[in-house]
């Protein structure tokens, strides 16, 4: 009789639960056989341990797998139960028929982005293990198991603890593999979680490159080469990997503990990276030419202490650009009126919900269109639905042409007489807006599938000489579309743009991603987000989903100018050039490529050729968001008057324009206006209540000396955003004006803290501002140093080391940064400001300010 088939009929008569079958693997910790689970009729595989020389009831590995026995994560196999048989520990575990990563690799030919997959499946079950203070100790390809692509981490028999005292840590170096093994671990010092991040990027390069990063030969000489040599540079595997990946594999297999990565959660995000960069080349690829480089462009100089905040503007009106060298035909637009429900209380469905899926059908199917070209709600909404002024529905009409330049206009009317209801689609057609064509059919109005896809059916038959699409739009369940106008509702009009809202949309997508209204509603609440945090974060989560899209979606102009937007956000000025390119090859219209290559070009300060995108748009169409991109184009070159003249025609039509209220504010705040700025900064306010809006008033109320008001709408932006380091140093500097040293100093505290991580230009100067009034001048000097070494030739930081310089009483530097100041642009009124106080004794001081400024008096700033 053999050994084996001894200890499976002596095991099956000891233990009762389980019977083993067959011997599946043996190794130098014990034996893997294939069992049954006899109380729950399932095969599982358990793993005979080696007996112990001590107590197996307080051994190490039974208290060990006691423990292991609590991970549970999708990408480790788990373990069901542990058993004590003839002094030995058993480990009761899910069995897998996959194989091995030694097996899989040598009977599959995979991509590069495959087995960056893996890898990243790899590293997400030891982010769970290491969150359970469990360490592998023996990363190795033969205890990875691949199963239909997906990974899963076995054999942490000779695991240890993460918080286990040296004394009591096993020897690992007496299991598991030499050939796998980190140097402190070959060298018996003390382990933490980089060791088995080691032993991870031994695997991946192997897994990537085929060959051991340590050389060749035995397992011996590969562990002398671990413990004492230098592994080989990633850079040299051929063919060339991304030099992102190869950075990373490097850190990984750096001698020196800390030299490595901090945790497997962030090599999993570089993973990840560098999966959507291969993703987005490979996309690309497809239909794209090759580009010449593009220059990287430094961040724009901020304008003033509170504009840093106002690129977001074009992105939110989506602008960009491009070099036409093709004419397009003549381009239609088509403006979509709001839709009207009628006889509500007759319905038992949630009128706002109707009113929601008719908008949102209606508006996806003029963007499927290919020669139909939808005029946004941010250009409709304020001129359809003002009530200031009483308008007939035509003299509505005219007045939309005359703004937006409007073609044709859709109107949706919801009717229910008892017991049926109908929806209504009408086609007016400038300039008469005579009735070009009507729709008219019956609705079952709690089926919003069946609402949403009638009412698609309907637009194209409404234009049946434009019914060329993009896409092919899915038909989906009534919960998955319910749960779509619920979000489209919150974002477009609500405006709810929160954390919570981002995540639903993103558990979306990830669940239908064929729907793909949803990513336009990721688009912009990830910006939004962005725009108010700086958490690059919601940028991140974005573009992974975009290069995770549908194929057929990926070849739309939607997606083009979605990832555009994305890589601009991002300022990845080469990645946001071939977007462009690649909106250009899938048939977005003339009037977008300008608007988005303006931006482009107004994100990287190059603002002539900004200016002339934006002018080149409005030949094409009269629009209030191009307008509004060209007035802050203008004002950026000192054109103000052309600026605000821009400005008041759209107010003129749209009084409830927000951005061209907020725009008429910014400008006239930093002409020292503070009159103007105060009423239209309210106004805007009025419209859609904004941090950064009441974060500027307050300082406009600093400036004209009334810090009582000023503190009430800081606290406002900082209650809305109370991350936001700007908002918080705002209110901690209006706090200090008042005297207020109960509350000040936790606030300055609060943005050093919230800086602590970053390493910016803005961080460093926010830090210094801090540090400063905190009473911590070397502190401060420090951080100004740091800021004026990243700042190199722009001007940035000049204001800043005023104030610093200022309130840490050197004179001489702060007056010399004081003139630096007003030579660059800054209105003399900043140095009302109560830090510049001291200086008002000084001649010399009085004398700059009263040249550019004669009416200039110490008197407000002694106040």
């Amino acid at each position: 009789m053999s050994l084996e088939h001894e200890t499976v009929l002596k095991f099956n008569k000891v233990i009762t639960n389980y019977k083993l079958i067959k011997l599946l693997n043996q190794g130098g910790m014990g034996s893997v056989y294939l069992a049954e689970d006899t109380r729950l009729k399932r095969y599982v595989a358990i793993k005979l341990l080696k007996p112990t020389e001590h107590s197996v009831e307080h051994s190490d590995p039974l208290v060990e797998a006691q423990l292991l026995a609590r991970l549970n994560h999708p990408n480790i196999v788990q373990i069901h139960d542990v058993l004590l048989y003839e002094q030995q520990i058993c480990i009761v575990m899910e069995y897998l028929k996959g194989k091995t990563l030694q097996q899989f690799q040598h009977q599959h030919v995979t991509t590069l982005s495959e087995k960056l997959n893996l890898l990243a499946q790899l590293c997400a079950g030891l982010t769970h293990a290491h969150s359970q203070d469990v360490m592998h100790c023996d990363l190795k390809p033969s205890n990875i198991l691949i199963d239909k692509n997906e990974l899963k981490i076995t054999d942490f028999g000779i695991a240890t603890l993460q918080n286990k005292p040296l004394g009591e840590q096993r020897d690992e170096s007496s299991f598991g593999s030499a050939s796998a093994m980190s140097p402190e671990q070959l060298n018996k010092q003390p382990l933490d979680f980089r060791s088995d991040l080691f032993s991870f990027g031994m695997l991946a390069y192997m897994f990537i490159s085929g060959r051991h990063p340590f050389g060749e030969g035995s397992a011996q000489t590969i562990a002398n080469n671990i413990a004492n040599g230098k592994a080989c540079n990633a850079h040299e595997i051929i063919p060339k990997l991304p030099n992102e990946l190869c950075d990373l594999l490097n850190q990984l297999l750096q001698r020196k503990k800390d030299r490595r990565p901090v945790d497997a959660q962030s090599v999993e995000r570089k993973l990840q990276a560098v999966i959507i960069a291969i993703k987005q080349q490979e996309i690309l690829a497809q239909d794209t030419v090759p580009l010449e480089q593009l220059a990287l462009q430094k961040k724009p100089p901020k304008k003033t202490v509170f504009l840093g905040t106002l690129l977001c503007i074009a992105v939110v009106a989506t602008g960009l650009m491009y070099k036409l060298q093709v004419h397009k035909p003549a381009e239609h637009y088509v403006a979509f009126l709001p839709p009207v429900v009628k006889s509500a209380a007759l319905l038992s469905a949630d009128t706002n919900m109707l009113k929601a899926t008719i908008d949102d059908a209606i508006r996806q199917s003029i963007i499927n269109s290919k020669q139909l070209n939808l005029i946004s709600q941010d250009e409709v909404a304020p001129i359809v639905q003002s009530g200031k002024a009483k308008l007939t529905f035509v003299d509505k009409l005219h007045k939309l042409k005359q703004a937006t330049g409007a073609q044709e206009v859709v109107t949706a009317e919801l009717n229910c007489m008892q017991p049926q209801c109908y929806l209504t689609l009408v086609r007016l057609e400038a300039p008469n807006w005579t009735v070009k064509a009507r729709k008219q059919w019956p609705i079952i109005t709690d089926n919003y599938s069946q609402m949403y896809h009638s009412s698609s059916q309907q637009l194209t038959a409404l234009f049946p000489n434009f019914d060329s699409k993009y896409i092919a739009m899915a038909q989906l369940s009534d919960k998955v579309q319910i749960e779509h106008i619920e979000l489209y509702q919150k974002v477009q009009q609500v405006g709810d743009y929160t954390e919570q809202l981002f995540m639903r949309i993103k558990e979306a997508i990830e669940q239908t991603p064929q729907l793909y209204a949803n990513y336009e509603l990721l688009r912009e609440v990830a910006l939004s987000l962005y725009q108010q945090s700086q958490q690059t974060e919601y940028l991140d989560i974005a573009n992974k989903l975009l290069f995770n899209s549908p194929t057929a979606y990926q070849n739309t102009p939607a997606f083009a100018k979605n990832a555009m937007l994305i890589a601009v956000a991002r300022q990845d000025w080469l990645a946001a050039k071939q977007y462009l390119t690649k909106a250009e090859q899938v048939g977005a219209n003339t009037l977008t490529l300008y608007e988005l290559q303006g931006t482009l070009y107004l994100q990287q300060d190059q603002l002539p050729e900004a200016q002339q995108a934006f002018e080149l748009a409005l030949k094409i169409r009269v629009s209030p968001i191009i307008k509004l991109n060209l007035a802050q184009v203008l004002w950026w070159q000192g054109q103000i008057e052309e600026a605000k003249q821009l400005l008041n025609e759209v107010i003129n039509v749209s009084p409830q324009n927000y951005m061209a209220n907020q725009l008429l504010a910014d400008i006239a705040l930093t002409e020292g206006d503070l009159v103007i700025a105060i009423k239209q900064y309210k106004q805007a306010i009025e419209i859609k209540p904004d941090s950064i809006d009441l974060s500027n008033l307050s300082i406009a109320y600093s400036l004209q000396g009334e810090f009582e008001h000023a503190l009430v709408v800081a606290q406002q932006a900082v209650d809305i955003n109370p991350e936001h380091i700007s908002f918080r140093l705002n209110l901690a500097d209006i706090e200090k004006a008042l005297g207020l040293s109960e509350s000040y100093p936790a606030n300055y505290l609060k943005v050093v803290e919230l800086t602590q991580n970053q390493h910016t230009l803005d961080s460093y100067l926010e830090v210094a501002q801090a540090y400063s009034q905190l009473g911590e001048a070397k502190l401060a000097l420090q951080a100004l140093n740091k800021a004026i070494s990243i700042a190199s030739d722009h001007n940035e930081y000049v204001f800043t080391a005023a104030l610093v310089y200022s309130v840490i009483g050197e004179y001489q530097s702060a007056l010399m940064y004081i003139e630096k100041s007003l030579v660059i642009g800054y209105h003399p009124m900043w140095f009302n400001l109560p830090w510049f106080k001291p200086w008002c004794q000084k001649e010399e001081f009085i004398a700059l300010i009263l040249q550019y400024d004669p009416s200039f008096s110490c008197a407000s700033v002694l106040n």
